[in-house]
């Protein structure tokens, strides 16, 4: 491409591939699949049917959806027609679609009628209660349509809007960012990956990390391959999918890249690059990572949903920095690292990522105000007009030059008077052996301050938990100080958001709040405290010694919160998977005393102060 020059338009290029290669398979999404002729003729005559709903040039089509083929179908249709696309499953909140079709001033919802989740009424009561007239498409699956020449796909300028993506951001409230063409094209022409290989990405259409490779495949004549709503979840059913269609390259994030990592031995034979993005990569992935497929080349890249997916990258090399850069610009991106003032910091001092050049989004539909504070005016550039967005996210220049990110701006807490970065914890607590992945959170102290507690994961699900002292030691030799946690949670795995990162948010759910003050262990027996902890914890007294604690009231995260108080009074004695098995207070009471060795428990610590290395197994 010439310097100065816009990408080729993607749909240009794409339609190039129909006439080229129109028997090659386009896209698969789970079992089922589309080649390049069924793929243009479904994209034509959804595209006539949406012109006919109303949709025009420069409008909105939200595909309402669960993710398969007929959804890649349905955002080519919308290109056709100038208008952009914007994806959403059925399982979205209600207020967050209507919040969508306001904002964004969605003319016109396409579904699937012959999906029970979206049946024809509820898509009628959707589209009435959002303060604007949306026109409802029905479509199904269209098998042997046939399309007739007619309408002319359009043309549209390169700042067009391409596709509106929902995000929650940092503040939690749904947006809509609109990415425009250019901007899109732009994506698909910075790659350097073979544009015919077979690729895949473990992601929701929904968002937008799927447009790494999405577009990249579709304009060179590639296969594109994606988990279908079975087997999104599912990192055995992803890894199959690899497999099976033996893909070249895949793009997720470093949460589902654990997951599908012991499920792919082997498939280096074909996989030769996998590209990670959405997360920080500590070194120890990077290197489970080459220990599993040692012929498969890993890249580690970051972007924002405003700098349409990605616009920094860094080949990980086979011993790489803790934590593993972000790297350099892409081809056409700009990134600027700047003070408070927007002046350049020196080499090696973190500033705040501000990202410039064709890759920057048109902004956030319908807010004017929210827009105009994150996409600002670009001081450096040479063009007039030009913008650059403002990520949040902290991140320095290491001795290479290469970006190293540090996390987000507003991601340092205060730890009893002390700055402290989570990801630096998150980084430490993962250089343990016995640790695969790590988060840590901020969480309220009993001292109404502010302390950390760290959710990790095991390396090995079979092996014996390490102490909570030797993980307190192992961040302490580490970060030192304030920035080791004092509530340690162990989960099985980390739940993750739609996105495939990890869920936060569901990992905050499952720390129990600061308990209640532990009664005095020492006057009447382990019973007579159990009794005292399961009414507590049940906020009822009405049970007896040889009750079940599920059938009185308990619960997974009451269980959780019986433990604290029992590791308060007798530390070690009884882990938390344990009282899945010792459902009343006479077995919990017995064991204790078997721990103990019929000695007096350990007085727990006065009402209100905190419990250092607080250990929780979930």
């Amino acid at each position: 491409m010439t310097a100065g020059r816009p990408a080729p338009d993607v749909l240009d290029l794409i339609r190039e591939r129909f006439r080229a290669v129109p028997d090659g398979i386009a896209v698969v999404v789970g079992g089922d699949r589309l080649t390049y002729r069924q793929l243009d003729v479904g994209s034509r005559v959804l595209a006539d049917r949406l012109a006919a709903a109303g949709a025009a040039p420069g409008q909105v089509v939200l595909v309402y959806r669960r993710q398969g083929v007929r959804t890649v179908v349905g955002m080519l249709a919308a290109l056709r027609l100038g208008a952009a696309w914007c994806v959403l499953e059925p399982e979205r909140p209600a207020a967050m679609v209507r919040g969508l079709l306001r904002d964004s001033g969605c003319a016109v919802l396409v579904y699937d009628d012959g999906d029970p989740a979206t049946p024809p009424a509820a898509v009628r009561e959707l589209t009435a209660g959002c303060g604007q007239p949306v026109t409802a498409v029905a479509e199904a699956a269209q098998a042997g349509a046939v399309a007739v020449a007619g309408r002319p796909d359009a043309a549209v300028p390169p700042n067009a809007p391409a596709y509106a993506v929902t995000t929650s951001g940092t503040t939690g409230e749904p947006k809509s960012v609109l990415v425009s063409r250019g901007a899109l094209a732009q994506l698909v022409a910075s790659r350097d990956e073979d544009p015919a290989a077979t690729t895949f990405t473990a992601s929701r259409l929904s968002w937008d990390g799927p447009l790494l490779m999405l577009f990249h495949t579709l304009c060179g004549g590639g296969t594109a391959v994606l988990p279908d709503e079975r087997a999104l979840p599912d990192p055995e059913a992803a890894a199959g999918l690899v497999r099976r269609h033996r893909v070249e390259v895949a793009v997720c994030p470093p949460s589902f890249h654990r997951l599908m990592l012991p499920h792919l031995a082997g498939a280096d034979a074909h996989l030769r690059r996998w590209i990670l993005g959405g997360e920080a990569l500590p070194a120890a992935q990077a290197e489970r990572h080459r220990a599993a497929l040692p012929g498969t080349r890993l890249l580690n890249e970051y972007g924002a949903t405003e700098t349409t997916v990605t616009v920094v990258a860094h080949p990980v090399p086979p011993a790489p920095a803790d934590p593993v850069p972000i790297g350099r610009p892409t081809a056409g991106a700009r990134i600027h690292l700047l003070d408070e003032r927007l002046a350049p910091v020196p080499p090696g001092r973190a500033g705040e990522l501000y990202a410039a050049g064709p890759q920057v989004a048109e902004g956030y539909a319908g807010r004017a105000g929210e827009t105009a504070l994150r996409f600002v005016p670009d001081p450096f550039a040479t063009a007039p007009g030009a913008r650059m967005y403002r990520t949040g996210d902290l991140a320095a220049a290491d001795a290479t030059g290469a970006l190293v990110f540090r996390g987000r701006a507003d991601g340092q807490l205060k730890v009893r008077g002390v700055r402290v970065e989570r990801e630096a914890v998150e980084a430490a607590l993962e250089r343990h052996p016995a640790v695969r992945q790590a988060a840590v959170l901020a969480v309220a102290a009993p001292d109404g301050g502010t302390a950390l507690a760290a959710f990790w994961a095991p390396a090995d699900p079979g092996a014996p938990a390490p102490a909570t002292g030797d993980l307190i030691a192992h961040c302490a030799a580490l970060v030192g100080g304030p920035a080791v946690p004092e509530r340690f949670v162990r989960v099985a795995a980390f739940p993750l958001a739609p996105s495939g990162k990890a869920d936060l948010r569901a990992l905050r759910a499952l720390l129990p709040e600061e308990p209640a003050p532990v009664a005095a262990a020492g006057d009447g027996g382990a019973r007579q405290v159990v009794t005292g902890f399961w009414t507590e914890v049940l906020g009822h007294g009405d049970f007896g010694p040889e009750d079940d604690f599920f059938a009185v009231g308990g619960n997974s995260h009451r269980v959780v919160d019986l433990h604290l108080r029992l590791e308060r009074a007798w530390p070690g004695a009884v882990r938390v998977g344990r009282l899945f098995d010792l459902r009343t207070v006479a077995d919990q009471a017995a064991a204790v005393d078997t721990a103990t060795a019929a000695t007096a428990p350990t007085p727990g610590p006065p009402h209100g102060a905190p419990v250092p290395g607080a250990a929780y197994e979930v």
